[in-house]
C-alpha cells in the first residue's frame, strides 16, 4: 500500500483553504500506520524503510526546487508548499528515529535536513570552541564540520557522523587534554586528511625528539605497539573511501620503524658515497593515493610493463623513492598488501589517469 499518495497529489494541489488540516490529519494518519504495520520481525523492513526514505527524499526534492532563494532565508510559514515541505520532512524525521538501522545511509540528506544540520553546528560550534581553545586540533575538527555542510550532496552517513563526534566532543570532561581529544578521534576513525597530515607531524617531532637513532627506533616501536592496541568504533569513518586512521598512523610508523631499522645498519661515522648520499633521501612525488599507486603497479606489472620477477621487491623500491599526496613516508608491507587489496574507488581513479596519460600523449603528438 502507498502511504504516501495522498502527498504526491497534494504536492501540485495546493491553495485549499482548509490546507494546514489535510497535513496534519494525514502526517497523523501515515505516523499512525507505519506503527501499526512496521515491525523489526518483518523481513521486508528495510526494504520498505528504504523506499519510504526514497520517495520523501523525492517529493522533497520536487517541492524544494520550486522554492525561490528567498524561501530559505525569510519567513514563509504561510506558504502552503512549505507547509507541505515541513510535513514531508516530519515524517523523515519520523522513520530516522525510528528506524534509523533500516535506512539507506548513502542516500543524499534534503535541503531541510541540510539547512538544520547547518543550524545545529552554528548552534554548537561556540560550545566546542571551549574544548581546548585556540588549538590545532578542534580548529581541524571544527573546519571539517564546515566543510562537510558546505557541500550541497551531503549524505545520511556524512551527517550521522558528524553529529555523533560533536556529540561526543560535547560529552568530554571540562579539564580534557589534548590526549583525550586525540583517542576520541582515533576511536572515531576520524580519517580526516588535514587530521592525519597534523597527527603524523606531532610523531614525527615525538620521535625526533630523542637523541639517538636506536632511541627513535624504540620509541617508534612503542608508539606502533600503542597506536595497535586502541580501539576502534566499528562502522564509523569520517571519510568511507579512506583506510581507517588508526591503519594509516600504523603504516606511516611502520615505515618509519623500517627506515631507522635502516639507518642503524649503516656505519654512522663512515661518509656514504657521493652518488649513494644524493639520493639518500629523494622521492618522486606523485598525485596519488597510496590505493592508487597500489593499484597502478598491478596494472603494469600484469601488463608486462614491468619485467622484474620480484614482486615484493618493485613494492619495496616504489615505497623507498615515492611519496603520495597524503603520505611523504609509504610501508613497503602496506603497499604490497594494497597491490591486492583495492577499493572501487583506486580502480576508477588509476582508469581516469590512464585516459588522461592516453590524452596527453595526443596532445604532445599533435604540438
Amino acid at each position: 500500500m502507498n502511504h504516501l499518495s495522498t502527498f504526491e497529489h497534494l504536492v501540485n494541489a495546493t491553495g485549499q483553504t482548509d490546507f494546514p488540516t489535510i497535513l496534519h490529519e494525514e502526517k497523523n494518519r501515515i505516523i499512525a500506520e507505519w506503527q501499526q504495520n512496521l515491525y523489526a520481525d518483518d523481513n521486508r523492513l528495510k526494504q520498505r524503510i528504504q523506499l519510504y526514505q526514497n520517495k520523501l527524499l523525492f517529493l522533497l526534492e520536487t517541492i524544494t526546487n520550486q522554492f525561490p532563494p528567498e524561501m530559505f532565508t525569510t519567513d514563509q510559514s504561510d506558504d502552503q508548499l512549505v507547509q507541505l515541505s515541513f510535513t514531508l520532512y516530519d515524517l523523515l524525521v519520523y522513520l530516522e528515529e525510528n528506524y534509523a538501522a533500516y535506512l539507506d545511509l548513502c542516500y543524499n540528506i534534503s535541503r531541510l535536513h541540510l539547512l538544520s544540520a547547518r543550524e545545529e553546528l552554528a548552534r554548537e560550534t561556540p560550545l566546542l570552541n571551549r574544548i581546548l581553545p585556540d588549538t590545532d586540533v578542534m580548529r581541524i575538527v571544527i573546519s571539517s564540520f564546515e566543510e562537510t555542510l558546505r557541500s550541497d550532496h551531503v549524505t545520511f552517513r556524512q551527517l550521522y557522523y558528524t553529529r555523533e563526534l560533536r556529540k561526543c566532543l560535547r560529552n568530554l570532561q571540562p579539564d580534557s587534554l589534548p590526549e583525550d581529544v586525540e583517542a576520541l578521534l582515533l576511536y572515531m576513525n576520524f580519517n580526516d586528511s588535514m587530521y592525519l597530515k597534523y597527527k603524523l607531524q606531532l610523531l614525527s617531532v615525538e620521535i625526533n625528539s630523542h637523541p639517538t637513532t636506536h632511541q627513535q627506533l624504540t620509541q617508534t616501536k612503542w608508539l606502533l605497539k600503542m597506536n595497535n592496541q586502541q580501539q576502534e568504533q566499528y562502522g564509523y569513518a569520517y571519510d568511507i573511501d579512506q583506510l581507517s586512521l588508526k591503519d594509516q598512523i600504523s603504516d606511516w610508523l611502520m615505515h618509519e620503524s623500517e627506515f631507522l631499522e635502516y639507518k642503524i645498519k649503516i656505519d654512522e661515522t663512515t661518509p656514504l658515497p657521493q652518488e649513494v648520499a644524493r639520493w639518500h633521501n629523494f622521492k618522486v612525488k606523485v598525485d596519488l593515493s597510496v590505493n592508487e599507486l597500489a593499484f597502478l603497479l598491478r596494472v603494469m606489472i600484469e601488463h608486462g610493463l614491468i619485467l622484474n620477477n620480484n614482486k615484493s621487491e618493485v613494492a619495496e623500491f616504489f615505497a623507498r623513492y615515492f611519496a603520495t599526496n597524503n603520505q611523504p613516508a609509504i610501508s613497503a608491507d602496506s603497499l604490497r598488501r594494497k597491490m591486492y587489496d583495492y577499493s572501487a574507488s583506486s580502480i576508477e581513479s588509476v582508469k581516469q589517469l590512464l585516459l588522461d596519460l592516453f590524452h596527453t600523449s595526443k596532445r604532445i603528438n599533435s604540438d
